[in-house]
Parts: structure tokens; sequence; C-alpha cells
């Protein structure tokens, strides 16, 4: 199961709390619409040729890694390890968050952004699970790491481009970057039987380039006050890979001067990712979601 009903029971709670947020970035369309021209200042006299988002966000996880080696080919596939249940894995935790966009010329943008996360435990495991070609049997001390990186760039174009709302739709890349390793000195069973006198350690990894779509809308609220919404989705159509990453962020954003300003959002994100080879499979079912904060730098 990708998202566990207390998980969506979490973020429907926070999306209540945006609705009014979100539901005043739906309606003010038809308040731009009628004056659509390209302007340099959003929202009304901020600037907004460069601006960078510098921030942390407060995320809450659900890891789920399937990693198989040395299969049979047509053989069946084992189940997935829920990281946070089995090892230990910090179910919630802070990392680094950034995007940032240039209006390059009229109404196209550069849009790049970043989000990166790192976790680690060690702990006597209650049950075995299977990781790689090794099984590490219940009562081993295991230590384990997950990390998360995306990097993105796209261009967008702003369909709408005013004083007081900004639409746009956007096309780029992506690079997604899933890595779990467990790595135990005891307790641990390969291919040929219990492994005596070394430790152990598997790593499961996916790393690939993604083409990615999004939408963006930015409304005015007040003078240097405004609400939006991010939408991206991501598909890994790439052999030996497959799957989508969806990201959705909901914002609220006040500038204290013209190049100043602080962020407060709310993002969920969603990894579907295989790599599936002759002998070897990978197969990460990951998502996190939590509130951001962000120093904000307009120019």
């Amino acid at each position: 199961m990708w998202v566990t009903p207390g998980v969506l029971e979490r973020v429907a709670s926070v999306l209540k709390k945006l609705r009014p947020l979100i539901a005043a970035a739906a309606l003010l369309p038809a308040a731009g619409i009628a004056s659509a021209e390209s302007s340099d200042t959003f929202p009304g006299d901020v600037p907004n040729t460069f601006q960078l988002k510098l921030g942390g966000m407060y995320a809450f996880f659900s890891t789920d890694v399937t990693f198989q080696e040395n299969l049979t080919p047509g053989g069946p596939i084992g189940t997935g390890v829920s990281l946070e249940d089995v090892v230990g894995l910090p179910g919630s935790k802070p990392g680094f968050v950034a995007r940032g966009d240039w209006n390059f010329v009229g109404r196209f943008f550069l849009d790049f952004g970043y989000t990166g996360f790192s976790r680690s435990s060690t702990r006597s495991i209650s049950r075995d699970f299977t990781f790689g070609d090794a099984t590490y049997t219940a009562g081993a001390s295991t230590s384990a790491t997950a990390k998360s990186q995306l990097p993105y760039v796209d261009f967008r174009y702003g369909i709408i481009k005013n004083e007081a709302l900004q639409f746009g739709v956007t096309l780029g890349a992506a690079y997604a970057i899933l890595e779990a390793e467990a790595s135990a000195s005891a307790g641990v069973v390969g291919p040929g039987g219990p492994i005596v006198g070394q430790s152990v350690t598997r790593t499961a990894k996916i790393s690939i380039p993604v083409p990615q779509l999004g939408l963006q809308l930015d409304a005015k609220l007040a003078d240097r006050l405004s609400t939006g919404i991010i939408f991206r989705g991501i598909f890994a159509p790439v052999d030996p890979y497959r799957g989508t990453v969806f990201d959705a962020e909901a914002h609220l954003d006040w500038y204290a001067t013209r190049n100043f300003g602080v962020s407060a959002a709310f993002d969920y994100m969603r990894f579907r990712l295989t790599k599936e080879q002759t002998s070897t499979y990978v197969q990460f079912n990951y998502s996190y979601y939590g509130p951001r904060l962000y120093a904000v730098l307009t120019f």
C-alpha cells in the first residue's frame, strides 16, 4: 500500500486548513484574466524577475522498499520492507528545500529547485527481512540509512502574468535519486548460508533523469501578500525504469519589503519507482508530507 490510512487522514486534515487559501487562489483568475498583460512585478510592486526561496521542511515519511538480487528470470518477487517499522528509521525529520525562478524574457521563466533528506538508525530487529541477496534475521543489530534527492529544472510559460495573478504551465526534467542501505555484522544469511566474521551491507538505489510537467498558480491577496499552488507530475518511461513521481505544494507568501519576504507552505511528494533488470529488482514506494518555511529574495 502506497500511503497508509493514517497518513491520508493527516494530509486531509492539513489540506482542509489550507482550503481557504486554495479557494482564494482558484477564484482570483476572474479578476486577472481581464488584464493578462505581462508585468515585471507581483504581487503588487514586488519585482519578480528573479526569485529565490531557501528553507526547510519537517517531513513525515513512509518508505517501503523491495530489493532482490540473484533472481531467476521470470521468478517470483518478494514483498517489500517498511524501513520505519522494521529497521526503525525515523518517521519524521527536517530536510533542506529550495525553489527559485528567473523571468528571463517576456512570459518565459526558468524554474529550479531541490529537496533532500537523509535518515539513519541502528536497532535490534524483531523479525527477518530480505534485502538484496541477504536475509537479516530477528535479533540482529542492524544499521539502516535512507536518502532522497530531487533537483529539477523547468521552463515555464506564463499564460497570465500581471500584478495580481500569475498562471503558467511548465515543462522540464528532474533527477530522482533514492537510496536505502542495510548493514549488520552478525545474524545475516546469504545465498550460501550464514555469513560469519564480516560486516554485510546491501544497498538499493535508483537514480534517473525523468521528464516533468506541471502547473503553477499564484494570486495576489493584498499588497505584498499572495497565495499559490504548484503541481508537478513526473513519469519514468526509460527501460529498465518505470514509475511516477508527484509533487504538490500550497503556499502563502508575505513580503516585508520589495526584495525580501517569507513563505509558509505545505508539500506532499510521492515516489513510485521500479528498476527491473535480468536478476535484480528494486522498487521504492516512498512518500513524505509536511510544512515548509522559506526565506524569499526577489529582484
